[in-house]
């Protein structure tokens, strides 16, 4: 007398299927959580109020008089210390950008949120008195909605 198996019974009890099926949902959501929302919010959430300042240069590249003073009056009550204001040798600029003179890519995309410029290009200068320098181009005005 052999007992006789039955062919659906593959797992001991309903009830520890149950308790597998909800820990791998577990594992799965939380791997979801940290490989695709948890890296979004690496900085965003600081508050900006509770950064340092960033320390920028100013400088007028299209040829528009008193350019540079009237945008650093502009973006005084953000979190950016202007270092000084200037021209730059000849006013050919289009396009306003972010002159990189140190990298660091947090600093970059924290000034480019409160500019509101997105166009930026690397100028590493370890000897630059600001890390990041703004030129104003012609389209300076669309960066200073008023």
């Amino acid at each position: 007398m052999t007992a006789k198996h039955s062919s659906n019974n593959w797992f001991p009890s309903k009830s520890l299927l149950w308790v597998l099926i909800v820990v791998l949902t577990g594992v799965l959501i939380t791997l979801i959580y940290i490989r695709f929302i948890s890296p979004k919010s690496d900085f965003q959430d600081l508050d900006e109020k509770n950064l340092p300042a960033i320390k920028v240069i100013i400088k007028n590249g299209c040829g528009v008089e008193n350019l540079a003073t009237d945008y650093a009056n502009y973006i005084r009550n953000k979190n950016i210390e202007v270092i000084s204001v200037a021209d730059t040798p000849h006013p050919i600029y289009n396009k306003s950008l972010i002159e990189v003179k140190k990298e660091d890519r947090q600093d970059l995309k924290r000034l480019q949120k409160m500019t509101g410029i997105q166009r930026y290009t690397l100028a590493v200068d370890s000897d630059s008195e600001a890390p990041f320098i703004i030129i104003l181009g012609a389209d300076y005005d669309t960066f200073m909605k008023r």
